[in-house]
């Protein structure tokens, strides 16, 4: 059962909101002011690329049901009698019951009853409040940002360091970052610091191609074995990550040794957008420490926490 009061949980969303068309207005001013704070919100218009295709009676039963820490529920006369968000209701409502808990925040329009809603639950009247003043008592309601398993909504320093200009390329971008994070999740600790290792001290200077290091630097860093490094970039393929070797034939013949390298590219394996994507990577990991100590950005890295990709989420570091 989910743990509705853990700050660290790991919902794909902080907050989702459910309303009637007519009252979309007043909704989305509120959604654009939690982007904009870097609160995640499910909001049908950010998800269009996403729910397209999908079977929309079961992927919004799961997101009211199970993605998010709240539900905000814009209640009015037009919410009551429409398909939609009865189904929304349902499945907010079942989750609600079977934590015993505020998963459902009523926001009312007026008076409407709304079946299972009872008049003893707590509500916000918007007839009194404005989008801006309710999008304050949501931040105030989510409290601490989650800060596991977290990509800003809107990670504008990632776009800049990579130069996307219009939305086009930032919506490409944000949707390679984002199956860069889900590929993240699927990996060992393990296999997390080795990669970490890799981009963090590995040459740039073949992106967006690739990125590639020292083998033995990479063994210093990691303090795995050389077999074990090949071993552990060997079993990445699947998730996208296509490691080879090569040797440096610049390396002076009066010296002694040769300078061996593993080089790395990392692929989005998504069958629509699909394609080598380092740089991409590469970003998220630098930019995830930026402004850190090293200490305090490699444990943001580890709770995959890229909260430094954004303006609205950034964090100073106190030491």
């Amino acid at each position: 059962m989910l743990n509705h009061n853990r700050n660290t949980e790991d919902f794909d969303y902080d907050v989702c909101l459910s309303f009637a068309g007519e009252d979309r207005g007043y909704v989305e001013n509120v959604a654009n002011e939690l982007r904009d704070r870097g609160i995640r919100v499910f909001y049908d218009r950010y998800e269009q690329t996403e729910l397209w295709g999908k079977d929309l009676y079961t992927h919004l039963d799961d997101v009211y049901r199970n993605a998010a820490r709240y539900c905000v529920m814009f209640v009015s006369c037009h919410y009551s009698n429409k398909l939609w968000t009865n189904h929304e209701r349902q499945s907010a409502q079942a989750r609600a019951f079977k934590e015993n808990s505020e998963y459902v925040l009523p926001a009312r329009f007026d008076n409407t009853d709304i079946p299972g809603l009872r008049d003893t639950v707590g509500y916000v009247d918007l007839r009194h409040i404005d989008p801006i003043q309710l999008a304050n008592m949501i931040q105030q309601k989510v409290g601490q940002r989650q800060t596991q398993n977290y990509l800003p909504p809107v990670p504008d320093h990632l776009f800049d360091a990579l130069g996307a200009e219009d939305d086009d390329e930032k919506d490409q971008i944000y949707g390679h970052a984002n199956r860069f994070l889900n590929v993240l999740r699927r990996m060992t600790h393990e296999e997390r610091y080795v990669i970490f290792q890799f981009i963090l001290h590995g040459c740039p200077a073949e992106l967006p191609e690739n990125i590639h290091i020292n083998i033995d630097l990479l063994r210093r860093y990691t303090g795995f074995t050389v077999q074990k490094l090949k071993r552990i970039l060997g079993n990445l393929q699947s998730l996208g990550f296509f490691t080879s070797f090569r040797e440096n034939d610049e390396t002076c013949d009066q010296h002694i040794g040769k300078s061996q390298m593993f080089v790395l590219e990392w692929n989005d394996m998504s069958v629509e957008t699909g394609g080598n994507a380092t740089d991409i990577a590469c970003e998220m990991i630098i930019g995830a420490m930026i402004d850190y100590c090293e200490e305090c950005g490699f444990q943001a890295l580890q709770r995959l926490d890229f909260s430094q990709l954004a303006s609205a989420t950034k964090v100073n570091d106190e030491h």
